[in-house]
């Protein structure tokens, strides 16, 4: 681990699940996750009709929070935060089982309130989207969560005293579900909803979810349509989609729900509730679309954690990007910062319609993000590239963009006779197969013009007079490393974009 690393185990004793996740942290916030382990408690079915966590069940905990001590010992942990939700929040004898649990494991634990967790969830959303208004809902097993965020900030939330695993106890059949009980769990929900006006006020702004009923369900319907990139965090759900849900999952049986294709069998029983729970708060609020988000609580109490005064970032995209440099490019900032303002010099030259904004965007991506595939192997990169892109942890791009960055910054000069976007005709529009190629090229011939990472070639001229682009590199000295790298970047780029190209380097003598 480097020296400016600070090693941190969150622990999220949930009711239905308890979970430790060990991040790597800079000294600017950026985060790693390097481990997680969870164990399936399923807390809130064993509080008692009196609202009480008895003893004996208080000990079954104790032994996993030994445990994930032991871990962060085995990854030198340098800090551990712990905290306890709804279950144990909303127990009678919540302060004695705090105290019993924190002695017992040497752990201090803390209670996160319902306002807290609220918060918590929005501070992971908010950092991972470059979205400026929306609602948050976090479906836990024992509670829900439901948070209004305007410009980036957060303006309203509820704790509800309800989840997944609770209603599934009071409303369901064993795990089976009838008409009638799904009427009166709706029922429920919205008498809680209508105390609270300012649920009203977003109607038509997107919801984005948190917990595992979204991601069950979003993992279900990549299934059922064969998506193509089969990555939870930023998937979006239509409003036909969560209907379809609800008339399939309710009347299907128990037994029959264990065998889907993408549904964990621990959640076979509980989808059903947290399904009809997100599904009438979805109606209620009047929500456009339903977003999943990999990152919520955790994350939210590690920002929380890191940066106390100022947690929530401008930019999702340049915050990512930022940790993604600082863990895991092996490239001088100053030599890919030079390569963005060549390519900008020369997209500027070209820009002919279109949404430039966001394909000047892609470019900064692509050429920021093209090394990373060098980590695995210097040699086969571009190919590695790709990969990594496709599965990395960028955050603030759609499924699309993210799909356009990876086949960009990957792209070599016999991609042009490739159909890139077949892969992912689902998600690609059919305009990007020419936009793949014509950034794909001009970010490769503007690598090469800083092959040497040295900067021989200061800054370009370009100026494009119908079909002729004449280039004209500035320098004290013309590049004499790479110059065949660049030739054969030229070449793709002539052909890419039916261009006569004059390129003049500047003089060896």
């Amino acid at each position: 681990m480097g020296d400016n690393l600070c090693r941190i185990g969150i622990i999220d004793i949930g009711s239905n699940s308890i979970r430790l996740v060990i991040y790597d942290t800079t000294p600017e916030g950026g985060y790693k996750i390097i481990k997680e382990c969870k164990s399936s408690a399923r807390l809130s079915e064993k509080i008692t009709k009196e609202g009480r966590l008895e003893q004996k069940d208080m000990k079954t905990v104790v032994p996993v929070l030994m445990q994930f001590k032991e871990v962060c010992q085995a990854f030198g942990v340098d800090k551990v935060r712990a905290g306890a939700t709804a279950a144990i929040r909303n127990a009678a004898n919540s302060e004695e089982i705090i105290t019993y649990l924190s002695e017992a494991s040497s752990i201090p634990i803390e209670v996160i309130s319902g306002y807290q967790e609220a918060y918590f969830g929005f501070l992971g959303v908010i950092n991972t989207f470059d979205i400026e208004d929306g609602f948050v809902i976090d479906i836990g097993g024992g509670s829900t969560e439901i948070t209004l965020f305007r410009g980036r900030r957060y303006e309203h939330s509820i704790s509800l005293s309800f989840g997944a695993v609770n209603t599934n106890v009071m409303f369901g059949l064993g795990g089976n579900w009838n008409a009638d009980q799904v009427r009166k769990l709706q029922a429920y929900v919205i008498g809680r909803l209508v105390e609270h006006s300012w649920l009203n006020t977003g109607t038509g702004l997107p919801l984005f979810g948190l917990g595992g009923t979204l991601r069950s369900l979003g993992k279900l319907d990549q299934k059922q349509r064969e998506y193509s990139l089969p990555n939870s965090h930023g998937y979006t759900m239509s409003s036909e989609t969560i209907e379809r849900f609800m008339s399939l999952l309710p009347e299907m049986p128990f037994e029959k729900r264990k065998d889907l294709d993408g549904l964990s069998k621990s959640r076979a029983d509980i989808i059903v509730s947290g399904l009809i729970i997100f599904q009438t708060v979805y109606q209620y609020i009047g929500a456009s679309s339903a977003i999943i988000s990999g990152e919520g609580l955790r994350e939210g109490m590690l920002h929380d954690l890191l940066k106390p005064e100022a947690p929530v970032r401008d930019s999702a995209l340049e915050y990512s990007l930022g940790t993604i440099l600082s863990f895991d490019i092996h490239a001088s900032k100053r030599h890919l910062d030079h390569v963005c303002k060549l390519a900008n010099r020369l997209f500027g030259s070209l820009k002919n319609g279109g949404n430039t904004e966001e394909q000047e965007m892609l470019i900064y991506i692509s050429i920021m993000l093209h090394r990373t595939g060098s980590n695995i192997n210097y040699y086969q990169s571009k190919r590695h590239t790709r990969y990594w892109l496709m599965n990395s942890p960028i955050r603030g791009l759609s499924h699309r963009q993210l799909i356009l960055c990876a086949l960009i910054a990957s792209y070599s000069t016999k991609s042009r006779k490739q159909k890139l976007s077949m892969t992912h005709k689902d998600i690609l529009l059919a305009s990007d197969e020419e936009w793949i190629h014509k950034l794909g090229t001009l970010v490769q011939l503007s690598i090469a013009l800083d092959g040497s990472e040295t900067g021989v070639v200061t800054d370009l001229e370009a100026h494009l007079r119908g079909n002729n682009l004449d280039i004209n590199l500035k320098g004290v000295h013309g590049p004499l490393l790479g110059v065949e790298d660049i030739e054969n970047a030229l070449k793709a780029f002539k052909n890419v974009w039916d261009l006569k190209v004059k390129l003049d380097f500047p003089s060896n003598t």
